[in-house]
């Protein structure tokens, strides 16, 4: 009885440890995103003469209407655009190559599949002088569209690594089914593994929308031309050596988080059921 009492009693501390440190990452999470949310609706006085994570006023959206009326909302477009192509091209070479490497066995797969997944681990600024080179000598350097290539690249390592390893858990008999039917690998692929890894490919999606709409170094230094210039970039050269209007900054930096809050917020059901099966097989 006394045994019982003690399990039971450490089995309770355990849990209320575990959510004590989730609390505390909680705070550490969201505590950064409130106090720039209030900050956007405040000026640089209110900012260095009180803290707040709740603004005085709502009323004051003068640091809204001042990056709407700079070239923020164009710069807003150019990483959305860069970001969806981006994601387009990395899914049409992922999800075919993820579906090969995991339903049919031929020579060398397995190293195939590990030069995909040991691209995972290169750090990117290390390959950034040779693909400023390989910019230059294609005649892509300055224009906006072809750093998508690099994007959609880098991602496929991590896209191939999670969809082989839900693919790999799908039942055979599906496919077998699928193969008596009379369907061809194309049809297998359309009609029974895409729907099936919806989740995989949802949790693939998630992780390259994050990373390319928050990359700064490669479009930095592919993309000088001012109209091209994606969120990022302009958010950081909006400072000049002497002055710096932090709310303005903020208003900005809320308008870039915001796209990833919403589709986090709608799909955040598949992209932890989607992890979880990557990575139980690969």
């Amino acid at each position: 009885m006394i045994s019982q009492r003690g399990a039971i009693l450490k089995r309770r501390t355990l849990n209320t440890g575990k959510y004590l440190i989730l609390l505390l990452y909680s705070v550490v999470t969201i505590f950064p995103l409130l106090w720039t949310f209030s900050n956007s609706f405040r000026t640089n006085d209110e900012i260095f003469s009180k803290f707040a994570i709740v603004p005085e006023s709502f009323s004051y959206v003068t640091n809204y209407e001042m990056i709407f009326s700079t070239s923020i909302p164009l710069a807003f477009y150019n990483s959305l655009t860069i970001t969806l192509l981006s994601l387009f091209i990395m899914l049409v070479c992922a999800i075919p190559a993820a579906y090969l490497l995991s339903q049919y066995r031929f020579k060398y797969a397995q190293l195939i599949y590990l030069f995909f997944v040991i691209g995972i681990i290169v750090p990117r600024l290390s390959i950034l002088i040779a693909e400023f080179k390989n910019y230059q000598m294609f005649g892509f350097f300055g224009k906006q569209y072809p750093i998508t290539l690099c994007y959609a690249t880098f991602e496929l390592s991590i896209a191939i690594f999670l969809l082989v390893g839900f693919m790999q858990s799908i039942p055979p008999s599906l496919i077998e089914s699928a193969k008596i039917d009379g369907a061809n690998s194309f049809d297998i692929l359309m009609k029974v593994v895409m729907p099936i890894s919806r989740n995989g490919i949802v949790t693939v999606i998630i992780l390259a929308f994050v990373s390319i709409w928050n990359e700064y170094a490669y479009a930095m230094v592919m993309i000088p031309n001012i109209k091209f210039r994606t969120l990022t970039i302009l958010l950081a050269s909006a400072k000049n050596e002497f002055f710096v209007e932090y709310g303005m900054m903020s208003a900005g930096v809320v308008v870039a988080v915001v796209p990833m809050i919403i589709v986090y917020s709608f799909l955040q059901d598949k992209i932890i059921s989607g992890m979880v099966a990557g990575a139980v097989k690969g």
